[in-house]
């Protein structure tokens, strides 16, 4: 007999109602014009909701599921707070001026030429992504390339594809731009049961990095910057 995907859910209304509440949640997040919070005022709330719904109604399913403590108790902190200090390390450039030089190092080019000033912010976004938060980093600079494209008539949407997939693949250079790297990095040692050393992770990482932005790089001009450039 053929097996089917979903025979493999061992509680299917807890699986629907958990994909329920994330997918609203998604849904919120992304109407938060409309309701006027920010993103993680939502996101918060859709935690809170998830938690609360199955903390009260656990009897109700098949599946044995842990309490608020078990899951606190199992969650990776060191991951979280490094998480949270890579985006207060954003912040912090931001407020010291970082960001907003390269942005005006970049604006004459931009100004100049679509073309160049698009490379240049692509192959300035990969290495500061390898040593900052990409998500944080590249949240900034949408609001950056924004106003300037409001404010200098620049054309933003070749900029923004430039900066997204430098800001992406330049992360991975170390797990300061890509948390989800630590993650893994930590899930990795303690399956081999044994240490990565820096060389070790950079001797994967920094080939990988600069491959796929080269090869990234031109189907990016040729689709997304070219077509634009007067």
């Amino acid at each position: 007999m053929e097996e089917h995907p979903l025979d493999h859910i061992k509680d299917k209304p807890f699986a629907i109602i958990s994909c329920s509440i994330f997918i609203l949640t998604i849904i919120a997040m992304a109407l938060r014009p409309v309701f006027g919070y920010t993103l993680g005022f939502i996101a918060m709330w859709g935690a809170i909701c998830i938690i609360l719904f199955f903390e009260l109604f656990k009897s109700k399913f098949t599946l044995e599921i842990p309490s608020v403590e078990q899951v606190l108790g199992e969650l990776d902190w060191r991951a979280i707070f490094f998480y949270v200090s890579l985006f207060a390390l954003v912040g912090g450039l931001e407020h010291a001026g970082v960001i907003k030089i390269i942005s005006d190092a970049i604006t004459p080019l931009i100004q100049k030429s679509l073309v160049v000033g698009s490379t240049v912010l692509y192959w300035i976004t990969a290495p500061v992504v390898g040593i900052v938060e990409h998500d944080a980093y590249i949240l900034t600079m949408l609001y950056v390339i924004r106003d300037l494209g409001h404010s200098q008539g620049i054309n933003p949407w070749p900029l923004y594809w430039m900066l997204l997939w430098a800001g992406t693949l330049g992360s991975n250079f170390t797990i300061a731009g890509a948390p989800a790297l630590f993650v893994a990095k930590s899930m990795g040692e303690k399956e081999d049961q044994r240490q990565v050393s820096l060389k070790e992770f950079l001797g994967i990482t920094v080939p990988y990095v600069l491959i796929s932005l080269v090869f990234c790089y031109i189907p990016a001009m040729l689709v997304w910057v070219l077509p634009f450039a007067k």
